[in-house]
């Protein structure tokens, strides 16, 4: 089977109009960002594999699951002793 080369396109083709492109700063639904800052702590490696496996289950093995599960115990504890 051969292919016919002069159907094949030649070089890129042109960008999308303007009216057809869709604005997505106007459509970014996410929440307001407030500035993040670094946790640093050292805790034992069996600790960070538990903690790390827990996160997983719960929101998924992706990137920022240990960040979720920080928050919801952060919450958790601000809620319990305020």
């Amino acid at each position: 089977m051969t292919t016919n080369i002069t159907k094949l396109k030649s070089g890129k083709g042109a960008p999308p109009p303007a009216d057809e492109t869709p604005d997505v700063i106007a459509t970014d639904t996410r929440d307001a960002k407030e500035p993040l800052r670094p946790l640093q702590v050292r805790i034992p490696q069996s600790t960070f594999e538990e903690f790390s496996e827990r996160a997983g289950r719960e929101f998924g093995f992706s990137h920022g699951a240990k960040k979720q599960l920080f928050l919801k115990m952060w919450d958790a504890y601000k809620a319990q002793n305020m």
